[in-house]
């Protein structure tokens, strides 16, 4: 016989179906023979011994069959394979206790449908029609043998088919074959019935399935982080963006409290009623050496029934922005304070040639005293540092114009940095020149030695008088930029005097104006570059400024001599 194809949506389906079939015929069969063998025994006649014998022999196949069966299923056979040899040894068990049993005069016929209802269930419209025409041949089969009268059959007592006469053998054969063709029927109505629903409900489970896994599919590709949390502030769900931003696993945050992974949050969020959300706040979250920026918006998790069943998180890293802006506001206020500064120096420097001039004069006159004489010294010293300090003031509010030629900051770097260690006044700290790589720049060589030596002695400062007073200088090329990092391991900049680092008369020595970091970042800025500073409390600082690169090009200029 042909092998019957199941339908691959019911394969999901198969082996519980087959399960429930073993179920209903260990037991169908077990009431029935159990009922039979109890009223032989106990009746008005007893069996004959081959037909306990039979009998018996039906159960134990039976009870094998089912146990076998189930074995297979559960060691990974193919259900589709293991229908036939069910559905026909129902069909032959059923065949032998309907022969023995009388033939057309067996009560037990009926048990022909549940079979055929079996392969409707099992295998749809083809099974019904292929179990009823099975099930009518071996019924008219039976019926044959069982009135040939043959000695050796097992026959029940009292019971005698080959007695019945031709007419009435003829009716009960039809109505017993019409009974099973009317189950056939109802038997492919149902299997039909249930091939359309299968056939919708897979159809609907695509549906379902295409939709979690477009659902899956957008939230994986979100670049901003989401996470949504149960009422008890639990972690219910994590996309990928999030764990990147915030450096965990998404695989191992289920039903980790929100405050490990999002501290703040909960804070932020219970200023909120129970259905309020919350847009564009910001939350920053303590990382060294850098604290993370969020931007944070906070919305009800509703289920189908809208009621609120949590909370759902989205953010964004805001980071780099917030430095950005920070850096433009800074630039913004370097650049008012610049132009105030300019105004002010050139005012008080009128004053002071005069003032300067006319205590030249005090100082010759025949009346001065010893005491005016140091008087006068005083103010003039006083003056040459006012001077001074305007004359910076003027270099950072109004620089030189810019010398632009092509150099090589590694040999800056490598010359700043044995003129330093010359220097008698740095003994005890170890000035050393990292990683060192070719790096042309087009710029002003002079102010940028100028930032690198305020860096440098900066960071020598640092680190005096601590041991270990370790000093180094790196220059690299990065993408489209040279880099020059000057690293320190002194105690720290506190991130309250980060902000401020690079604002004017802003500084923490005993002695300075406060404008050397400041023109720094003037310079660097001017040369389109970008200056910044991280600092770990305890464990050191880090300068580091970036320029535009510039391609070697053997037609350019050659790279001149860089005098200290």
């Amino acid at each position: 016989m042909a092998r019957l194809t199941v339908p691959p949506q019911l394969n999901s389906d198969l082996a519980s179906r087959m399960r429930w079939l073993m179920l209903v015929r260990v037991v169908v069969l077990s009431m029935v023979l159990g009922l039979t063998l109890w009223l032989w025994w106990f009746g008005d006649g007893s069996p004959s011994a081959p037909a306990w014998v039979v009998m018996s022999a039906l159960i134990v196949a039976t009870y094998g069959a089912s146990i076998g069966l189930a074995v297979a299923l559960r060691r990974g056979a193919d259900p589709e394979r293991l229908l036939w040899p069910q559905l026909i040894g129902d069909l032959v068990i059923t065949s032998v206790i309907v022969l023995i049993t009388g033939g057309t005069l067996s009560a037990y016929t009926f048990l022909y449908a549940i079979s055929v209802v079996a392969g409707g269930v099992m295998m749809l419209r083809r099974g019904a029609v292929s179990t009823t025409l099975l099930a009518i041949l071996l019924n008219g089969v039976v019926a044959v043998i069982a009135r040939q009268h043959l000695d050796w059959l097992p026959m029940l007592p009292n019971v005698e088919p080959w007695a019945q006469a031709a007419s009435e053998f003829g009716r009960s054969l039809s109505l017993a074959t019409i009974a099973i063709l009317g189950v056939g029927v109802l038997s492919f109505m149902l299997g039909d019935q249930l091939q359309h629903t299968t056939a919708s409900l897979a159809s609907e489970r695509q549906v379902i399935a295409d939709l979690f896994t477009l659902h899956q599919d957008i939230i994986r590709s979100l670049t901003s982080g989401l996470v949504t949390v149960a009422p008890d502030w639990k972690t219910l769900t994590i996309n990928d963006a999030a764990g990147e931003i915030l450096g965990v696993n998404p695989l191992t945050t289920a039903e980790a409290p929100i405050e490990e992974i999002l501290p703040g949050i909960v804070a932020l969020a219970q200023t909120l009623a129970p259905g309020d959300s919350l847009r564009r706040a910001d939350l920053t979250i303590p990382r060294s050496p850098q604290p993370l920026t969020l931007g944070i918006s906070i919305s009800p998790l509703r289920d189908v029934h809208n009621h609120i069943v949590g909370r759902v998180i989205n953010f964004q890293d805001l980071t780099e922005l917030r430095s950005m802006e920070e850096q433009f506001r800074r630039t913004e206020r370097m650049a008012t304070l610049g132009r105030v500064a300019a105004g002010v120096a050139h005012e008080i420097r009128n004053p002071l040639a005069s003032i300067s001039g006319s205590i030249e004069l005090l100082k010759d006159t025949p009346q001065r005293t010893e005491d005016d004489k140091t008087l006068m010294t005083i103010v003039v010293r006083e003056i040459d540092r006012l001077n001074e300090l305007i004359t910076e003031l003027l270099a950072y509010a109004s620089p030189r114009p810019r010398e632009a030629v092509t150099f090589d900051l590694g040999d800056l770097a490598r010359e700043i940095v044995f003129v330093l260690k010359q220097d008698r006044g740095n003994d005890g700290v170890s000035i050393e020149l990292g990683r060192c790589e070719p790096a042309l720049v087009r710029a002003d060589s002079g102010q940028i030695r100028q930032v690198v030596w305020n860096l440098l002695r900066n960071a020598v400062d640092a680190v005096a008088g601590r041991q270990p007073a370790n000093v180094t200088i790196n220059v690299f090329a990065e993408g489209a930029t040279n880099v020059v990092e000057v690293i320190d391991d002194g105690i720290g900049i506190p991130p309250e005097v980060v902000a401020h680092i690079f604002e004017p008369f802003f500084t923490t020595k005993n002695t300075g104006s406060g404008l050397g970091l400041a023109i720094c970042h003037a310079i660097i800025s001017e040369h389109g570059g970008v200056i910044e500073v991280k600092s770990d409390p305890q464990r050191g600082t880090k300068f580091r400024f970036a320029l535009p690169a510039r391609r070697r090009d053997p037609a350019s200029e050659s790279s001149p001599a860089i005098i200290g």
